[in-house]
C-alpha cells in the first residue's frame, strides 16, 4: 500500500488486486483532512492491517468526524468494525440500502452511528459541503458517491474505473502515467464486467446520467478503481458513454480455468 498527497487536504491510500487473465486493478480508499476529517471506503479485507496502519501513520483514527461508505462490497468495507471503534466520534454516510445489507452480515453498522444519503443529499461536513451523487455505473444498488463543492473533487466509486496492464501502472500517480489506450481498453471492460447491465441500458438515458457527471465540472475524479484523473475529466467520460452500444465481455467460463491450472501445472512441473 501507497499513499498519494493530492492536495493538502486530500490523500489518497492505494492498493490493487490482481484479476486473473484480466488485469491489474486498482483499489483506493481516501482521506480528506480539514476541520471534520473524512475517510471515504476502508480498503479490502485482505489489506485491513496494512490499511489501518497506513491511515494510522496520516491521521489519529479518533479524529475522524466521517466515514464515508460508498457500497458494502468487500473491497470497500475491509476496515470499518475496527474504525467503528477506533473512531468513536465519526458517523458513517452511506445509502439506506448499504446499512441493510451490513446489518444483515458480519460488519453491521449501529443504526445510531449511520447517516442515510442519497442522490441530492448535501452533507456538511465542517467547512466543506459535499454533494451525494449516484454515479452513472455501479456495481452495487446502494452506491453513492459524491461531489465535494469545496474543492472541485468527485469521489466517483467504482465509476470511471479500469483495469490496468500492470500492478505499476495501477500505482501511477496520475492516470496520465498510463498510455491513453490501455486505459480507454481497461476503462470499457471494467464498465461491462463490474455493471453488466449497461448493455441493456437505453444509450440516451445513460448518456443523460454522464451529463449531469459533466454538469459538476469536477476538476479531479477519484474512482476507487483507477489512478487519479487530474484533469481533462470529458474524454473519460466520452471513453465509457461507448459502454451501452458495445460488445459485452465474456468471462472464462470452467473450461478456460481447467486450462488454465493446467497450463499452471504443468509449468511447475
Amino acid at each position: 500500500m501507497r499513499t498519494i498527497s493530492l492536495t493538502p487536504e486530500i490523500t489518497v491510500l492505494q492498493s490493487a488486486t490482481e484479476i486473473p487473465m484480466l488485469g491489474v486493478l486498482p483499489v483506493n480508499s481516501f482521506l480528506i483532512k480539514g476541520d471534520e476529517p473524512i475517510l471515504i471506503d476502508t480498503g479490502m479485507t485482505p489489506d485491513k492491517e496494512e490499511f489501518l496502519a497506513t491511515l494510522g501513520s496520516l491521521i489519529d483514527p479518533a479524529d475522524l468526524r466521517w466515514i464515508w461508505l460508498t457500497h458494502a462490497d468487500r473491497d470497500h468495507t475491509g476496515a470499518i468494525s475496527e474504525l467503528l471503534e477506533l473512531a468513536p466520534n465519526a458517523r458513517v454516510a452511506t445509502a439506506f440500502i448499504t446499512l441493510g445489507l451490513m446489518l444483515a452480515g458480519n460488519q453491521p453498522i449501529p443504526p445510531e452511528r449511520a447517516y442515510l444519503v442519497r442522490t441530492g443529499t448535501v452533507v456538511e461536513a465542517g467547512s466543506r459541503s459535499l454533494e451525494a451523487i449516484r454515479p452513472p455505473l455501479f456495481d452495487n444498488p446502494g452506491t453513492v458517491g459524491f461531489y465535494d463543492r469545496t474543492s472541485g473533487v468527485l469521489f466517483s466509486s467504482d465509476f470511471l474505473g479500469g483495469v490496468m496492464p500492470s500492478m505499476d501502472h495501477a500505482y501511477a500517480d496520475d492516470i496520465t502515467e498510463v498510455p491513453d489506450s490501455d486505459v480507454a481498453t481497461g476503462q470499457l471492460l471494467w464498465g461491462s464486467v463490474d455493471a453488466p447491465w449497461v448493455h441493456n441500458a437505453d444509450e440516451a438515458k445513460f448518456g443523460r446520467d454522464i451529463d449531469m457527471v459533466r454538469a459538476c465540472d469536477p476538476k479531479i475524479v477519484l474512482s476507487t478503481h483507477l489512478p487519479p484523473i487530474r484533469g481533462n475529466v470529458d474524454a473519460h467520460l466520452k471513453t465509457v458513454s461507448k459502454l451501452p452500444s458495445s460488445a459485452p465481455t465474456m468471462l472464462p467460463d470452467q473450461a478456460v480455468l481447467e486450462a488454465a491450472m493446467s497450463e499452471i501445472a504443468h509449468g511447475e512441473g
